[in-house]
């Protein structure tokens, strides 16, 4: 099976043995992106490699694989693979940032283009944040396609995903080859959109108020 079908299989079915097979092709190259990460770090890899694992499995099945289907039908599989390397390492990286910042009780993770914040993402399935949460994404994806209209909204999308949903940097996606933009494109993508689509919300919000 090639690395596209397997990923279609993941994402349009609950075949246990596609995921089997998902992670007997895909273990090994996160878990060394991982330890290398942890290692630039100072950490020590064997303490957070299972649970980092875990997680960029979970990152890479949000919203039953979207993102990573997407991606693997636009791509060569090389490019699947570097794809799924660069969640493990921001995953990682996420992690290790977040660990600093505690340590020193200072917020030193980076912000997020006009502080658009997504609401976090609850460890609960099926609880009231992870439906809320998913009806607000819903929100943001219906207003994100209006405020991408053209000719590159494919790709527009896609960046702004990578950037909130994946955790990717502008200079992660600007390494893309089918990106085929600048990291200071990138970031003027993003800074576009998230304009757009905040403007978007707002203007909803309060519309609903006025009929309420």
């Amino acid at each position: 099976m090639s690395i596209k079908d397997l990923i279609r299989a993941c994402a349009e079915t609950n075949d246990g043995a596609a995921w089997e097979e998902f992670v007997a092709r895909f273990q090994r190259p996160i878990s060394l992106s991982i330890k290398r990460t942890a290692c630039q770090w100072g950490k020590n890899p064997e303490q957070f490699v299972d649970d980092l694992l875990q997680e960029t499995y979970l990152k890479l099945h949000a919203e039953k694989c979207r993102l990573l289907l997407q991606f693997a039908q636009q791509h060569p599989e090389e490019a699947v693979l570097r794809y799924v390397k660069a969640i493990a390492i921001n995953v990682a990286r996420d992690h290790f940032k977040s660990l600093h910042s505690q340590k020193r009780g200072a917020g030193e993770t980076d912000q997020m283009v006009e502080d658009f914040d997504p609401v976090a993402r609850s460890d609960s399935f099926g609880g009231p944040e992870a439906m809320e949460r998913k009806v607000f994404l819903k929100q943001v994806d219906d207003q994100l396609q209006d405020c991408a209209a053209g000719s590159h909204q494919q790709r527009d999308c896609l960046i702004f995903w990578f950037y909130y949903q994946q955790g990717m940097s502008a200079k992660a996606i600007a390494a893309l080859a089918t990106v085929q933009l600048t990291a200071k494109g990138v970031e003027t993508v993003i800074f576009r959109l998230t304009r757009c689509v905040r403007e978007r919300l707002a203007d909803a919000a309060t519309l609903r108020a006025a009929e309420s």
